[in-house]
């Protein structure tokens, strides 16, 4: 490495991927379906509803939403909401960095990994948007610390025991992080095992009768049957499905999610038979999400686990950190090239739905209605409270009959019908079109 990469490589790879995060979030696109659901609940639940289970299909940590409604009291805009995903995201950079320096002295082990989390397609597009997912990301680079501290270095202090015990509250997936390293601790730390996990299993008590059952009990068959493409482990006559699931993480692409996936997996299943103790510590919370995703408890899908990202670019970067690996180089460029071109043209989450809000308002008259399809939470979002929106029972955009009837049973009167896509065939004799308006969206003015 040439003299000014050692000396400002890691500072301009830091200062890249903050701009990237920063262009994304500024960019300020409509929110799509999860997000507007998400805010819909935050909207209308109060605080101590955040914490017994989300409307709309949704599962988030209780603090989160209880931030985000803090945030918006005087001042609901996408850009608030968003606000606590892109801090979070934008903190764990150097986190992160700091997180390789503890477990390498390879100085071009610390640039790959910190250049792989930096320049994360994944991590970069849940900065942007207001999801949990950025938070969760933060919390685990932290934990990874705390636990690295106190597995190798056998470093007890008590804010690291309260971090540990408040970290679900923040983070679902932070109990696979805190999971991985009991069994470690006993072993390789008794003497804090006590010390830094009761004041854990006292808050996760609170927690689960608090939050936890009411959200299983809410969510859980709906997201079953949502996520059943997410439980890739039930069947291992499809190992191409695991590895593709988790090379998403990567990228959109199937051929460079199925060679990213491949690259990053097989090391991480070395490791766990690895004679170094920091490569086991590395694979463990993989192992786990492995394990429960068997049992069909947590399906594996790129934003589901971004917590691991981490560990995935630290033994990516481990086991190939000569620059002339061709399977490295070629992650890293993947890497860039995707993180660039989501984040110029973030099509994949992009929908126009504040623009076809707008549209509606813009031309609406007395005594007009608007008309929401099955796709209604991004719209809805931004005609929360209004009294002259109608949604449609059940849905029905990718049912033109049923939508039909849904139509003829209006009363007779001019609407403005908002959907996700621009249908054939959609209207009756009955009704007629006055005017449409095309965007990512669909506007139809039309006459009953």
């Amino acid at each position: 490495m040439n003299p000014f990469g050692k000396k400002y490589g890691i500072t301009v790879i830091i200062v890249f991927g903050i701009i990237l995060r920063l262009f994304a979030y500024f960019r300020g696109i409509s929110f799509w379906g999860d997000e507007a659901a998400l805010a819909l609940n935050v909207l209308e639940h109060s605080y101590s509803g955040l914490f017994k289970g989300l409307d709309y299909l949704q599962v988030a940590p209780p603090m989160f939403l209880v931030m985000s409604k803090i945030l918006i009291i005087d001042n609901l805009r996408d850009f608030t909401l968003r606000l606590i995903p892109l801090v979070s995201g934008i903190a764990a950079i150097p986190l992160f960095y700091k997180f390789v320096s503890m477990l390498s002295k390879n100085r071009v082990v610390i640039t790959v990994s910190t250049f792989l989390f930096s320049f994360n397609m994944t991590a970069i597009l849940y900065c942007a948007q207001f999801k949990q997912y950025s938070l969760e990301l933060f919390t685990s680079v932290l934990l990874l610390i705390i636990f690295y501290k106190l597995i190798f270095e056998k470093e007890f202090k008590w804010h690291y025991s309260l971090l540990i015990a408040i970290a679900p509250w923040f983070s679902l997936s932070s109990l696979f992080i805190i999971g991985s390293y009991f069994l470690v601790m006993l072993i390789k730390n008794p003497g804090a095992v006590l010390k830094t996990y009761i004041p854990f299993f006292i808050s996760f008590l609170l927690f689960y009768f608090l939050s936890l059952r009411y959200v299983s009990s809410c969510n859980y068959d709906g997201m079953y049957n949502w996520w059943q493409n997410g439980y890739g482990f039930a069947d291992l006559r499809h190992p191409l499905r695991i590895v593709l699931r988790f090379g998403e993480l990567f990228s959109f692409d199937k051929l460079k999610a199925l060679f990213c996936g491949a690259v990053m997996l097989v090391p991480a299943f070395i490791s766990l038979i690895s004679n170094k103790k920091q490569r086991v510590f590395l694979g463990l919370p993989i192992l786990l999400t492995f394990a429960v995703s068997a049992l069909r408890l947590y399906p594996i899908e790129a934003r589901l686990i971004l917590f691991l990202l981490p560990l995935f670019v630290v033994i990516i970067a481990e086991y190939n950190w000569k620059f002339k690996n061709v399977c490295l180089m070629s992650v890293c460029i993947i890497s860039f090239i995707t993180s660039i071109f989501y984040t110029i043209n973030p099509y994949k989450f992009y929908t126009s739905a504040r623009e076809a809000v707008q549209i509606v308002e813009n031309h609406i008259k007395d005594g007009e209605k608007i008309v929401l399809d099955s796709s209604y939470h991004r719209y809805y979002y931004y005609l929360h409270q209004k009294d002259n929106v109608i949604i449609l029972k059940d849905g029905c955009e990718p049912y033109l009959e049923e939508c039909n009837n849904k139509i003829e049973e209006l009363p007779a009167g001019r609407y403005y019908f908002i959907l996700k896509e621009d249908p054939k065939n959609l209207f009756t004799s009955k009704v007629k079109v006055l005017d449409k308006y095309n965007l990512h969206s669909t506007v139809i003015y039309f006459e009953k």
